[in-house]
């Protein structure tokens, strides 16, 4: 019988849950995501045209980031 080799357990990237549930990311006329360029009535914090998965996925990629560079000691 063969026997894989354990590989070291990776840890999930970190993810958030964004609350858009006022009325500011709400917005009448639809520009394209800046993210995935599909039509969208969303608006980030800042007011641009974003999904809320797409603005979810992002954050996530720059927590994964930052986590990697703190963990290596460049942060």
């Amino acid at each position: 019988m063969r026997t894989r080799s354990r590989e070291a357990a990776v840890a999930p990237a970190p993810f958030v849950l964004l609350d858009w549930t006022a009325a500011r990311h709400f917005a009448q006329d639809c520009r394209p995501c800046r993210h995935c360029g599909s039509p969208t009535h969303l608006r980030d914090d800042k007011g641009r045209p974003a999904d809320k998965v797409c603005a979810e996925a992002a954050h996530a990629d720059v927590l994964a980031i930052v986590s990697t560079y703190s963990e290596r000691g460049r942060l």
